[in-house]
């Protein structure tokens, strides 16, 4: 049985958001080939997102600032998931602005894009009840609000007062938005844990949407649950307006067990309001509820309801086709279908007994044992007509009560018509009776019992495909003639779920084939602020295809290896491994080396072997996080100064060094080759935290090693946070790194040796007290003209901003070129450090002088708070090193720095005058030395000195910690 590791791609989220999954088995999971995945998003900034989004540029500042009918209200307080304010640094509450809903609205009112979310404080009415249409009501109370594709809402939050949307009886509502902008509506809490509406907060945050038209049900004129309005009439066409690409999040509430919210209400809704690509995510009671009416929904998705999914009473008598369930653990059935519990025939006879047709859907449970989730439990009368549907993972499938059982009443008049049912890898298939028992019970009963599931993801396998469907046009719905909500030309990363949802869950205990269940959970370790499902361990070897999926945590214990090693060339497939991670999931270690439960010398590491590939491609909202025990333990959401924690990253690869084929340090294994374009995978927005470590002052561990890796790979947007040693290290090799921050390396931020030829560019560096070189720049330290002329290390480095620690003592330098070491330094910025520069033309330790051509220098500012701003020579003499070819130069000294701090960011990054002056000594390279150096040098970069152009440039926030 498998149920979602292939599946890495159902809901493809919009508004910065990725995948969603379903749920995933732990016997059999065949990953996809989308590097892509269902990601359980944790947003970027963690401990410095709610400051962002408190001080974003685009925050009303007054009155002026909200279009009619908007209403300015300031100082709105941001609270985290358990609706607790969030403070900053000196401990006060965090306050931002917005413009907010008033209530009621009436008239017509079409409100444009707003840039901020649109505040919903208390409920909300959109218009005033105009009565059941029996008579001629008063155009005074009606409204026709239109709100824009893309537009977000957010509930206030404030204890003790509920936020509820509430349509009102002969108004509309036309929320309309797109497959790439929907239009959301979520709670303060979803913004404040990261500034994106991504679906990453608890359920019950506010109220939800309820919607009251004047369709029939057969309980007459009712007052909806929460204070929500009346609804109920005649006008079975009746029309409310139009939902379309719509997400309602973190919704419901629950006064008393027969006084609820649900996400979206549907009470008495008629057939003229149009509702399609409708999300409900994580929702404290049902997810979609009708109440009597006529109303139709299609392409609908249910995420984490902790009670039912879908649910029907009261007489709905509408259609549902194409809908996707997805469970968390503990949530109810995925539909439960009533007509009314007290009386089980009410409105027969009259047409207003409940009698839906559903078509389509796709239901997936939560894979427990006990507890009372059933995929589809019809009762209390309900007719209706269920189509090509595929339940399974639930505790009971399929479930119809013809008797009462609270009250003994026994239906009457028709049942159910059931054709296409497949009931699949359940606990146990029906509650009750069995398929031949039920055959008698339901009219036409068309329902497939499978044990073995094939579930591949959300898709039906072999087994559930073998069954034939019905074609349901023939029941006046769409063409469907499949099992299931996703039709056969449907894939895993192009469905109809694709571009606007946001991710689901995935059930406890499951983890991807090449990883075990770990006896721990997250929250058994003590993992605070963790919501992943389970902890697995990633198993060593990594051979063939492995998908770290999200929703889980995952665990490194001891030295994990990617493949085996496969030498210099290939030379058996066998040795090969893929290992691909989610965006958003964490990887951590357990041991960093020290004494303790793992032992001296004992380390957790991660190492791609030559010849395998590892493609860790998170997003901005959503990166890859390599940390360590402790740092999960301590909630992962600050930067904890703490060093050592797990061995960190190594990979290992084919291109050349100038010493051969080597074995890496801490027992990383081999690495070299002759293969220059060599690929060992993909790094983009990943962040390395609290690695490193060294086993004697020639052997040690850095947050990341390159390892004569090729130029094939891709390494984008890349954090490293205090590593033991080194940030990153290139030991040989041709790989290029763009976008890179280091905070806080103890070693060297930045360091190459043995004959990098590669490039950097766009890196941040900020140390801290004690810490050494921002860059440490070798050729080789026995012999610094090894390798040459074409072997010897010559990289680019351009726009780089290097901050120091303004440490009087020690050996830190912002740069440090030695041993050999040629190539470029272009438009950077070095302040803060004991001293700014140094070049070393002869070896100091063995008096061997560097032959051929030296460094070129062109476009560095460097300004320091300490005792020099060159180490050993001045910049004439430098010049002069280079035999007056002046390679090195274009160098300015100041005495101050002039960055310039970036609002809501905690040091200065901004270039000020000096680091922007051109002058007699500081001339930057342009583009066209950007592009005869490197070709792989984006050319922008030639227009300023730095990692970032201005304060506008903040390609570093978002996906960073400590940033």
């Amino acid at each position: 049985m498998r149920l979602t590791s292939s599946i890495r791609s159902v809901l493809l989220a919009g508004s910065a958001i990725s995948l969603v999954a379903a749920c995933v088995d732990a016997e059999v999971a065949t990953p996809g080939d989308s590097n892509i995945g269902p990601i359980n998003v944790v947003g970027g900034g963690n401990g410095s997102a709610a400051l962002q989004f408190a001080q974003r540029a685009s925050a009303p500042a007054s009155a002026a600032d909200c279009p009619a009918p908007l209403v300015f209200t300031p100082d709105v307080t941001l609270v985290n998931s358990a609706n607790q304010p969030i403070t900053g640094s000196a401990g006060l509450a965090i306050t931002s602005n917005f413009c907010a809903l008033p209530s009621p609205i009436t008239g017509t009112v079409s409100i444009p894009l707003q840039d901020d979310p649109i505040l919903v404080s208390g409920t909300v009415f959109i218009g005033n009840d105009d009565g059941d249409g029996s008579t001629a009501g008063d155009p005074a109370n009606r409204a026709d609000v239109a709100f824009a594709a893309g537009q977000v809402f957010m509930a206030e939050q404030v204890d003790g007062v509920l936020d509820l949307i509430v349509v009102s009886r002969g108004s509309e509502m036309d929320a309309i938005g797109t497959q790439n902008s929907p239009i959301i509506f979520t709670s303060n809490a979803d913004f404040s844990d990261d500034g994106l509406p991504n679906g990453t907060s608890d359920t019950g945050d506010w109220g939800g949407l309820a919607i009251n038209g004047r369709a029939a049900n057969n309980r007459g004129e009712r007052s909806g649950e929460g204070g929500s309005g009346l609804y109920g009439g005649a006008i079975d066409t009746d029309t409310s307006g139009e939902l379309r690409y719509v997400r309602i999040q973190h919704a419901g509430f629950s006064f008393t067990p027969d006084n609820q919210l649900n996400t979206i209400a549907l009470q008495s809704v008629g057939s003229g309001t149009r509702l399609s690509f409708i999300q409900a995510h994580r929702g404290a009671d049902d997810g979609f509820e009708w109440f009597g009416g006529t109303v139709d929904m299609d392409h609908a998705v249910v995420t984490g309801a902790i009670d039912d999914s879908i649910d029907w009473t009261d007489g709905w008598r509408g259609n549902l086709q194409f809908a996707l369930v997805v469970q968390n653990p503990g949530d109810d059935n995925g539909i439960e279908g009533d007509n009314r519990s007290s009386d089980p025939n009410l409105g027969d006879g009259v047409g207003l007994r409940s009698n839906p047709t559903v078509s389509n859907l796709t239901l997936i449970g939560d894979g427990e044992a006990g507890g009372g989730d059933e995929g589809m439990q019809l009762r209390n009368g309900t007719q209706g007509i269920v189509l090509n549907t595929l339940i399974t993972n639930f505790r009971q499938g399929f479930e119809y009560n013809l008797t009462n059982s609270d009250n003994g009443i026994t239906t009457t008049g028709g049942n159910p018509t059931v054709l296409g049912l497949v009931v699949s890898g359940n606990s146990s298939a029906f509650a009750g009776d069995s398929a031949a028992e039920y055959a008698t019970e339901i009219t036409n009963g068309d329902i497939t019992e499978i044990a073995n599931a094939s579930v591949n993801g959300v898709f039906p396998g072999i087994n559930e495909l073998a069954p034939t469907p019905v074609d349901p046009t023939g029941f006046g719905l769409a063409a469907g003639s499949f099992i299931g909500a996703f039709g056969p030309s449907e894939t895993e990363t192009d469905n109809w779920t694709t571009g606007w949802t946001v991710p689901g869950s995935i059930p406890a205990g499951d983890c991807p084939t090449g990883t075990v269940l770990a006896s721990e959970t997250p929250q058994s370790a003590g993992f605070i602020n963790a919501t992943e499902s389970a902890i697995c361990v990633v198993a060593n070897p990594v051979l063939g295809d492995v998908t770290l999926t999200a929703g889980r945590i995952y665990r490194l214990d001891g030295t994990v290896f990617v493949g085996n090693d496969d030498g210099q060339t290939a030379t058996d497939t066998a040795n090969i491994g893929t290992l691909t991670i989610d965006p958003g999931v964490t990887v951590f270690g357990n041991c960093g080396g020290t004494a303790g439960s793992c032992g001296t010398g004992n380390v957790d590491l991660l190492v791609v072997s030559r010849g395998s590939q590892m493609f860790a491609e998170g997003s901005p909202s959503a990166p890859i996080i390599f940390t360590s025990r402790d740092d999960l333990v301590a909630g992962g959401d600050t930067v904890r100064d703490a060093q050592g924690e797990f061995g960190g990253l190594a990979i290992n690869g084919r291109a050349p060094n100038n010493r051969g084929e080597r074995s890496g340090e801490g027992g990383s294994g081999l690495y070299g080759g002759a293969i220059d374009g060599d690929n060992s995978g993909s790094l983009q927005y990943v962040q390395v935290r609290y690695a490193g470590f060294s086993f004697t002052p020639d052997n040690q561990l850095n947050g990341v090693a390159l390892q004569s890796v090729g130029d094939g790979t891709n390494i984008d947007f890349i954090q490293v946070i205090d590593g033991a040693d080194d940030g990153i290290e290139w030991f040989g090799g041709t790989v290029d790194v763009k976008h890179a921050v280091i905070l806080g390396a103890v070693d060297d931020s930045i360091d190459w040796t043995d004959g990098w030829n590669g490039s950097l560019q766009y890196a941040i560096v900020k140390q801290n007290n004690g810490d050494d070189n921002g860059i440490e720049g070798d050729n080789r330290s026995s012999d610094p003209n090894l390798g040459a002329p074409t072997l010897r290390s010559r990289p680019t480095i351009a726009n780089v901003t290097l901050i120091g620690d303004a440490d009087a003592g020690g050996g830190d330098e912002g740069i440090q070129l030695r041993n050999g070491t040629e190539g470029w330094v272009f438009n950077s910025i070095v302040t803060n450090f004991r001293q700014g520069l140094e070049y070393n033309l002869t070896n100091s330790d063995n008096g061997i002088t560097t032959t051929g051509l030296n460094p070129t220098i062109q476009g560095l500012s460097i300004s320091v708070s300490a005792s020099a701003d060159f180490a050993g020579d001045a910049s004439a003499e430098l010049v002069d090193q280079d035999n007056g070819t002046a390679n090195v130069g274009n160098i300015e000294n100041f005495a101050t720095s002039t960055l310039t701090q970036p609002a809501g960011f905690p040091f200065p990054l901004v270039p000020g005058a000096n680091e922007t002056a051109d002058g007699v000594n500081l001339i930057a390279a342009d583009a066209a030395q950007y592009t005869a150096t490197d070709p792989e040098l984006d050319t922008a970069g030639a227009a300023y000195l730095g990692a970032i152009e201005n304060a506008a440039d903040t390609w570093f926030a978002g996906w960073t910690l400590g940033l």
